[in-house]
């Protein structure tokens, strides 16, 4: 009888182990907590009164001003008028609260979602990639899975996650390259599709510069490590790299830009006044010489820095970059009271068990490293962590000199690299231990279902509310 089990036991571990089967629980996984009550609720949530409005203008070709670039409102738009939901209705997008007319926002929470999904995969994909097993990777996607504050982001209508899948894709792409000992043609198809999706995330948000800051230290390292390749190699990939970046930089920007031919009213006062004669309904119109659409695109960006940079309106829920590791504030998304008296409210709050033990867990890496580079003798795994460290802090360091708000949002890239190195270090120490590791995934799951009712906006009385405000500077 023993024997049997043991035998019928060993088989179910050995199916679990599979990679297919890993990557099926990932995608279950990703794709339940993402789509899981997607239409709740029907009201506009925190900065969805901007980009679904934006999303809209592509349909009426009204110009709009944003200091972000546009590629998520126009995959968004896209796919929403693709698919025959293009239609908002009459909705008010005014203020936070105020509710859709049409299943309009549906469809655009659900391609958030989806790429929710995709972010998962990816980082699954990146650390099978960097450690050379599939472990780590596959606990940094629990991780991912897991996590509230990633979940929030996946499933209203933002842009953060758009950006961060085509980073961590971008990355894996790079690692890919970085594989090839020649620039052939099998080389290139790499170098195209990593310059690709890092040319996506910086038209998502400029602070995706991280993740070309990355791969551009991944393939330096390399040169630096391989024999068969010297700095005039990495000096062409560099080069190719940027070349297409900026080649797909300006081609979104000038289809915006063609998308959008009619005055947007105010909003085009932000722009020059050459440039607003080019826009139907502007009272300027045709009274300049009318610029290219090069010197347009160059006007736009500019402008779009110079706003970015004047912002100096403080915002309750801003804070520090030193205080993102510990998550010591949340941001407040959108209430409702109900007549039972009852609540429903949105946080942007991250499992507290992923983010303080994955802090210590980058603690414990960067002593590895500063303990490996002193004793002279690296690890196979020196480099790879070398990478996330790096990615990590330089993704906060920008941050010391900006004196912009800026927001719990912000630090989602070193996250991602925490997450990596989370699940490196958790299959480094307990490979041996599975059901320990099971046990931890479990405890962070049971975690992450007790917060979800602020991640889903669910109803609950104040006091289950004030439970789990386990830190005053969460309210």
């Amino acid at each position: 009888m023993s024997v049997k089990t043991n035998k019928k036991t060993k088989k179910i571990i050995d199916f679990l182990q599979k990679e297919w089967v890993l990557i099926m629980i990932l995608l279950v996984l990703a794709s339940a907590t993402r789509f899981l009550y997607l239409g709740h609720p029907k009201e506009m949530v925190f900065d969805e009164v901007y980009f679904a409005k934006w999303v809209t203008n592509y349909y009426n070709g009204q110009f709009y001003f944003d200091i972000h670039p546009p590629l998520a409102k126009m995959m968004l738009a896209a796919s929403a008028k693709i698919f025959g939901y293009g239609d908002a209705g009459n909705t008010d997008f005014s203020k936070i609260g105020n509710a859709y007319q049409t299943d309009y926002y549906k469809f655009l929470r659900g391609m958030e979602g989806l790429f929710g999904v995709i972010l998962v995969l990816a980082v699954y994909a990146l650390g099978k990639k960097m450690f050379k097993n599939k472990w780590p990777g596959f606990l940094a996607g629990l991780l991912i899975v897991f996590d509230n504050a990633i979940l929030v982001q996946s499933r209203f209508i933002f842009t953060d996650v758009f950006l961060l899948a085509f980073g961590v894709i971008g990355l894996y792409f790079i690692y890919r390259l970085k594989e090839h000992q020649r620039l052939n043609s099998d080389a290139f198809v790499d170098l195209f599709f990593a310059a690709l999706f890092l040319a996506a995330s910086i038209l998502i948000k400029w602070t995706a510069l991280i993740f070309i800051g990355v791969g551009i230290v991944v393939l330096f390292i390399d040169v630096l490590q391989n024999k068969k390749k010297d700095f005039v190699f990495f000096i062409k990939e560099a080069t190719a790299i940027a070349g297409i970046i900026l080649v797909v930089y300006l081609g979104i920007f000038a289809a915006h830009l063609m998308s959008l031919p009619y005055s947007g009213g105010q909003d085009d006062n932000f722009l020059s006044p050459r440039f607003q004669s080019t826009l139907l309904g502007n009272v300027n119109y045709g009274k300049y010489e009318t610029p290219n659409l090069f010197e347009r695109i160059v006007n736009l960006n500019v402008t779009m820095f110079a706003a970015n940079a004047s912002i100096t309106k403080s915002h309750p829920y801003e804070s520090k970059w030193y205080t993102w590791p510990i998550m010591w504030r949340s941001i407040f998304d959108w209430e409702k009271r109900l007549d039972n008296g009852q609540v429903e409210r949105i946080y942007l709050l991250g499992n507290p068990l992923i983010w303080w033990m994955g802090l210590l867990s980058v603690v414990f890496v960067f002593i590895t490293l500063f303990s490996e580079f002193r004793s002279k003798k690296k690890t196979i795994y020196f480099e790879s962590l070398l990478v996330l460290a790096i990615g990590y802090l330089f993704n906060l360091l920008p941050y010391i000199f900006i004196s912009r708000p800026a927001f719990l949002y912000h630090y989602f890239p070193s996250f991602i690299f925490m997450s990596l190195m989370m699940g490196f270090v958790l299959w480094f120490f307990l490979k041996e231990k599975p059901i320990v590791l099971i046990v931890i995934f479990i405890i962070i799951a049971t975690s992450f279902i007790y917060f979800a009712p602020i991640s889903y906006g669910l109803p609950m009385s104040e006091e289950r509310f004030n439970d789990r405000m386990w830190l005053a500077s969460w309210r």
